[in-house]
């Protein structure tokens, strides 16, 4: 399945932030061009090329440098290959958080790899609509018809979006050799950061003629991204076209340095970026971002992700929020990470299948908790049953206790089908985060399938799955 989209928006004033060059008495001019709906639409091509190294956590509980920061492991070898290629309708926005695009994907594709394993994503056939919209968090990207894994996710969102290409531009007059900093919201969306704590970006016109003018970009900053520690050097240039006031070539080498986060493991790498981009007219499909606007999800449906064990035959919708720690097919463990801090984590384990039509009971489940939480649990708050929308029976049991002096809540799901297939879910989580964490059981549970069980084991599929999943653990 695929991603959803962001909720309606109201029409704003097309700020094109685009170059109009004449040459007089041996200045060269930038200025906006007043023409609505030219600059707008898009081909854009991006390959990039990406080595460097992997930080993982070590895997001792609190383990911490000197500095107070995670502490590294070992670090692996990575590289990896990206290729996007789609026509894309932008509407910037005064302010640029309430900025968005509709994406109409012809290939967007990466292999990856970290240390001796190889990860190959490709974004499914219907996943091709895709919207990107700006908010105060960031950004989500998100498919008009289905949640996106959060792998396609990462694809569609590379180190340079080319949405903000043309903010890298002034309005002012300038001359060759004359030098300008980018707006620092707009280095923001453009590298795809949440805030620049240090640093700017430096742009210098270099070269123009009657048709083009030659960019140089340079600078060094630090900020953050999901409150992980990042720091990014850009040494760029590019092409923009006088008469269409855009960007149509840019090349970039961005090295970056990212701290290693409550969920993903830090990096340094050098990603290489060739974005190649022309002015259209219109998208093939003929869409636009005013036709499909009646298709675009609500903020919360486009920050789904869709999250499947292919060892565990099973799958959810869950905020883009939760991550995969780790699955083996029996047993899996899923993480809730708010700005770098973990609110809760939810184990979900396959169970042995019962006869079809025989079903566990409340009491029993309630006594199955009891045990599993023996010299923990101190106060049962609730047990209730109920049918979810993919018409499995969830039995939901509530409890609370202290473990190492902690106040913890947990939160116990049995889920079955008439097959006889069943799963338990248990979500802990500390007290103090219960309003944080507030329904994410619900969102899970009311949207997990148990996936029937293949009627014959595919041995080198299960090899294959069992490989990825273990890349996945390990990073």
């Amino acid at each position: 399945m695929t991603k959803p989209s962001i909720s309606a928006f109201n029409r704003r004033n097309w700020i094109l932030g685009c170059i109009a060059m004449g040459v007089t008495q041996g200045r060269v001019v930038f200025a906006s061009d007043d023409s609505s709906g030219v600059g707008n639409r898009f081909r854009v091509r991006t390959v990039i090329k990406t080595h460097g190294e992997v930080r993982l956590k070590s895997q001792i509980a609190d383990a911490t440098s000197r500095n107070g920061k995670p502490s590294s492991a070992k670090t692996v070898p990575m590289q990896a290959t990206t290729n996007l290629d789609y026509e894309e309708d932008v509407l910037l926005s005064t302010p640029l958080s309430e900025s968005k695009a509709y994406l109409r994907v012809a290939q967007a594709e990466s292999e990856v790899q970290v240390d001796r394993h190889i990860t190959k994503t490709k974004l499914r056939d219907t996943c091709l609509d895709i919207v990107r919209l700006c908010n105060d968090q960031g950004l989500s990207t998100a498919c008009l018809d289905n949640p996106l894994f959060a792998a396609e996710r990462d694809l569609l969102e590379p180190p340079i979006n080319s949405m903000f290409l043309d903010k890298i531009t002034t309005k002012t007059k300038v001359k060759i050799s004359d030098k300008w900093q980018m707006d620092e919201e707009a280095a923001c969306r453009l590298l795809g950061l949440d805030a620049i704590l240090e640093g700017e970006i430096t742009v210098c016109l270099v070269d123009a003629n009657d048709s083009t003018a030659q960019l140089d970009l340079k600078g060094t900053v630090s900020g953050s991204i999901r409150q992980v520690g990042t720091t990014i050097v850009l040494d760029a240039k590019a092409q923009v076209d006088r008469k269409t006031h855009s960007v149509t070539w840019f090349a970039a080498n961005l090295e970056e340095t990212r701290d290693i986060g409550e969920y993903e493991p830090g990096f340094k790498v050098l990603a290489q970026v060739q974005i190649r981009r022309a002015s259209i007219e219109e998208l093939s499909n003929s869409e636009s971002l005013a036709s499909i606007e009646s298709r675009i999800p609500t903020k919360e449906n486009a920050d789904l992700l869709q999250f499947q064990s292919d060892l565990g035959y099973y799958r959810f919708l869950a905020n883009r929020k939760w991550t995969t720690y780790r699955d083996n097919g029996e047993e899996a463990t899923f993480r809730y990470v708010i700005d770098n801090q973990r609110v809760a984590q939810c184990n979900v384990t396959n169970m042995v299948d019962f006869e079809p039509g025989k079903q566990l009971s409340m009491e029993g489940f309630v006594s199955d908790v009891k045990k599993s939480l023996e010299g923990m649990m101190s106060e049962l708050l609730e047990s209730t049953e109920s049918l979810t929308s993919s018409k499995l029976r969830a039995i939901k049991v509530t409890s609370r206790g202290t473990v190492q002096g902690v106040d913890i809540v947990w939160i116990h799901y049995h889920l079955s089908n008439d097959n006889g297939r069943r799963a338990v879910l248990v979500f802990m989580l500390n007290a103090e985060q219960m309003e944080t964490f507030a329904s994410e059981d619900a969102q899970v549970v009311s949207t997990f399938e148990l996936i029937d069980w293949p009627k014959k084991i595919d041995r080198k599929a299960l090899e294959v799955a069992t490989a990825e999943n273990a890349e996945s653990s390990t990073r």
